[in-house]
């Protein structure tokens, strides 16, 4: 290897020591910057990443040491900022109540003229510069290449091109067409300045609604013009001091002399005259406290943002202190409609689901402690109409609109920006509003109403091409939404004059003419031909299709508990109980009546009826299309199916298919037990279209009005994947050479009605295992078994057609096991794991009950109860606790 220096060279190198002493003195210096430098570079990334946790109004947030504890709601922000000057300079913890925008209207504030309440898309600058010589002009910019910057903005934010102190270049006609001289006059060396205010000019102005849309007059109101003069609108502003982030623009009061910019520019010094003592800063950090007020009523003041976390999905059954609630009615009946008893949380308990309210009959009566009930969380609804929260934007009911259309220009002003504000915090039953007028007060909430409440009434006609990607749908039609979960409109359940589908005429269902023709048949092609063992195998061989979420199967062919391998069993005996001896007489009769049960003529699995009247898509070949229509590939796929499911159905699962609707089917499944549906019936009407199996079945459930599962709704809407209702892909989706019928009632019964429900829902699975997520799971499934035994009463009195059989043999045979549930629940026993149904709780699953819920069950007991003696089922040995 070649030496790095000759010998020469290195003699040369040593004599000069001086020099060499020079060099160690420049690079060691240049080290030491250097270092000094990424010192504070690091310090600055510290700063940067040491971020606080930013809180509004309303945030629901929890301890970050107790998760799984109660929540609290943010009532109360104080923020304090570090600002930074475009040159670098930092004034550290200010008040941010002592900040403002450098503009006062942004885009997507909410503005108000007369009593229209619109939004902001489009903000047009006026520009306050100071010329080099002194000379000031305010220019409107209109055209984005009128004025721009002559450097580089610190901050890249669109929405604010132009900031106090910014250098700027100003085209000549723009400065004399456009340009208002408040100082001198325009001169040709006008051409670069320094911007010194900023307000908006003129706005675009998106109007949403008015607040004389509930009144219903008789002319229509006038709408006012998108672009406004920004001095002719209100903004609706509160807990502005509250909304501040890193890097926003900001105004701040400082010493004049703080504003004094020097400059040379071509050799000439100058100084840019400040008319204004605010100077622009960028904001590095915020710090922020909070006060919550958690929901056993306790308040906490000055918390530190970063001991709290935020709650991202709010359980429906937890309520905060003031929240007008409603209560639920109707255990007999789930659609009878609900009472107009409603009331004010004064408190709630997290753990046992229970709250303390303060009824109120009536809008004037005032609630009290008198007055006050503890209730079950679960027969609590926040009230559709009063569902206020902090910061929403409400409207005041108009009675005499006319007054605010009319008379004297300042009143009629004056009325209307007094009825539309901000909701700013609520107290003893009332609601406090600060109103556009800057004025606020307290109204009772039934005063005002949310201004989306009537959004679809208040949008202005001409404004629904600007919707973005809204359509305007027909409300006598409905819609399964194949890539999200939202039922686009509500239907009136049990009524066939309301029910409307969403699919074409020509896709309709087979002809009537050409189905009765085959009726006389149908049966015998049924009959005649059977699906081999390797059709079968096939059939089920493709892997299951999931819901949502990674749920296991609960269930197979023989035997809906399957039990691992080596875990130790052990029955979970009521508490003072020691040997199975010592179970009530009924217990020991339980066998001897279930082998009597099994003995008797059993409900068919699979059959044939002929009445389909009452099906949910009944009508959906009630179109003479003509015999030329029916494909003979339908109809042998159709038998194959008939076939597989009358030989192969798994346990608790019924069908009956149609004579004269080969089209139709209605399946029953009942709930397998160690789940929150155990023991209960849900009924499917299933509709075979013409191209099927080309296309998916599709599926309505006979919900009752009631929501308990993430993927059944109210509305009849199933949301699977393997229907394409749902967003899947590869196996999970719907297969035209492999999927079946079967397949879907298998994964409705194992995948959708399963034992922790709650995960089924889009996104939910990431929870599992986290404390927030097993919390609100163990709520969801108490909700689900008893909307399920809510479910059996309006089963039990209005049972669909060619199923009373079934309703009368399954609730004869498991009508004990469901009261029995029902009092191990009462005692504290966790839902799925009753009496022969238990794990010894070393997995952590057998869980104790809450309180809440069993203040629900000792409602519905009762009325359980009832229902079986009407059906003469003998419940003496069940006694109402």
């Amino acid at each position: 290897m070649e030496a790095l220096f000759t010998e020469s060279d290195w003699d040369s190198f040593s004599e000069n020591s001086e020099d060499q002493e020079a060099l160690d003195l420049f690079y060691g210096n240049q080290a030491r910057n250097l270092l000094s430098g990424l010192e504070e570079s690091i310090g600055k990334i510290d700063d940067f990443l040491s971020f606080e946790r930013g809180f509004q109004h309303g945030d629901i947030v929890c301890a970050e040491d107790d998760l799984s504890g109660q929540a609290g709601k943010v009532v109360k922000v104080d923020m304090s900022v570090d600002l930074e000057s475009t040159d670098g300079k930092v004034i550290r913890d200010v008040d941010s109540k002592k900040i403002s925008r450098i503009r006062s209207i942004c885009i997507d504030d909410y503005v108000v003229r007369e009593h229209w309440l619109g939004r902001v898309e489009k903000v047009i600058d006026s520009v306050s510069i100071v010329f080099d010589n002194g000379a000031r002009c305010d220019i409107t910019a209109l055209d984005e290449e009128s004025i721009f910057p002559t450097s580089p903005s610190p901050v890249d934010d669109p929405q604010f091109p132009f900031y106090p102190g910014q250098r700027v270049q100003v085209k000549m006609p723009v400065v004399s067409k456009h340009g208002r001289w408040l100082c001198r006059s325009w001169r040709p060396s006008h051409e670069e300045g320094t911007v010194c205010a900023l307000k908006a000019a003129f706005v675009h102005v998106k109007w949403l609604g008015s607040a004389l849309s509930n009144v219903g007059l008789t002319l229509p109101l006038p709408i006012p013009k998108k672009l406004q003069e920004a001095e002719s609108l209100t903004v609706l502003s509160c807990f502005s001091h509250s909304n501040w982030q890193m890097a926003d623009w900001c105004s701040f009061q400082v010493d004049k002399k703080l504003l004094t910019h020097e400059a040379s520019v071509s050799g000439i010094q100058r100084t840019n005259l400040n008319l204004d003592s605010e100077a622009a800063f960028i904001i590095s950090r915020v710090k922020t406290r909070v006060d919550v007020l958690w929901q056993d009523g306790t308040y906490s003041q000055g918390v530190e943002s970063q001991s709290l976390l935020p709650v991202n999905i709010r359980d429906p059954h937890e309520f905060w202190p003031e929240q007008f609630v409603l209560m639920k009615t109707g255990y007999e009946d789930p659609e009878s409609t609900m009472s107009q008893k409603w009331g004010i949380v004064r408190s709630m308990d997290s753990k046992e689901k229970t709250a303390k309210v303060a009824w109120k009959n009536n809008f004037a009566e005032e609630a009290n402690g008198h007055g006050e009930e503890t209730m079950s969380t679960y027969e609590l609804i926040e009230h559709p109409n009063y569902s206020f929260c902090l910061g929403d934007i409400v409207f005041r009911y108009a009675h005499e609109p006319h007054s605010m259309l009319k008379g004297k220009e300042g009143d009629a002003e004056d009325s209307n920006l007094s009825s539309i504000g901000n909701v700013v915090g609520f107290k003893l039953g009332t609601v406090e509003v600060k109103w556009a007028t800057g004025i606020t007060t307290k109204v009772a909430p039934c005063e005002i109403f949310r201004w989306d409440m009537y959004a679809e009434s208040m949008v202005p006609l001409e404004d629904h091409d600007d919707l973005d990607g809204e359509q305007i749908v027909d409300d006598t039609r409905q819609s399964y939404d194949s890539k999200g979960k939202d039922w686009i409109s509500y239907y009136p359940l049990n009524s066939e004059q309301s029910q409307k589908y969403p699919w074409d005429a020509t896709l309709l269902s087979l002809p009537r003419s050409a189905i009765g023709i085959l009726t006389g048949f149908a049966s015998k092609l049924f009959r005649s031909s059977a699906a081999s063992t390797s059709e079968l195998g096939s059939s089920l061989s493709s892997p299951m299709h999931e819901a949502r979420g990674p749920q296991k199967s609960n269930i197979d062919k023989a035997s809906a508990e399957v039990i691992s391998p080596g875990v130790e069993m052990k029955m979970v005996l009521p508490e003072g109980m020691e040997k199975i001896e010592d179970l009530p007489e009924i217990e020991k009769r339980q066998d001897q009546i279930m082998h009597e049960e099994k003995n008797k003529q059993k409900f068919k699995q699979f059959d044939l009826v002929d009445d389909c009247s009452d099906h949910f898509f009944h009508n959906e070949a009630d179109k003479d299309l003509g015999l030329s229509q029916v494909q003979r590939a339908w109809f042998k796929k159709v038998q194959h199916e008939w076939n597989i499911l009358e030989k192969s159905l798994p346990e608790m699962i019924y069908i009956r298919a149609y004579e004269e609707r080969m089209d139709l089917m209605r399946a029953a499944i009942i709930g397998v037990p160690r789940t929150p549906y155990h023991d209960g019936i849900f009924f499917f009407d299933i509709f075979l279209p013409p191209e099927y199996p080309n296309v998916p079945p599709m599926v309505h459930y006979h919900s009752g009005g009631l929501r308990l599962n993430p993927n059944l709704y109210e509305s009849g809407k199933v949301c699977l994947s393997l229907l394409n209702t749902w967003t899947g892909t590869g196996s999970e989706v719907w297969n035209p050479q492999s999927s079946t019928v079967l397949q879907v009632l298998v994964s409705l019964q194992s995948l959708v009605l399963n034992d922790r429900p709650y995960f089924n829902e889009a996104g939910y699975d990431k929870q599992v295992g986290k404390p927030e997520g097993e919390k609100n799971s163990v709520s969801y499934n108490e909700n689900a078994f008893i909307l399920t035994c809510r479910s059996m009463l309006y089963i039990l009195r209005k049972p669909p057609k060619h199923f009373e059989a079934l309703v009368l043999e399954h609730f004869g045979n498991r009508y004990r096991n469901i009261l029995l549930a029902c009092k191990e629940y009462m005692e504290g026993g966790s839902v799925g794991f009753h009496l022969g149904h238990g794990i010894d709780g070393t997995d952590g699953t057998n869980k104790r009950s809450s309180m809440g819920f069993k203040i629900m069950l000792e409602k519905l007991y009762p009325k359980l109860v009832e229902t079986f003696q009407e059906k003469g089922l003998d419940c003496n040995w069940f006694t109402v606790p």
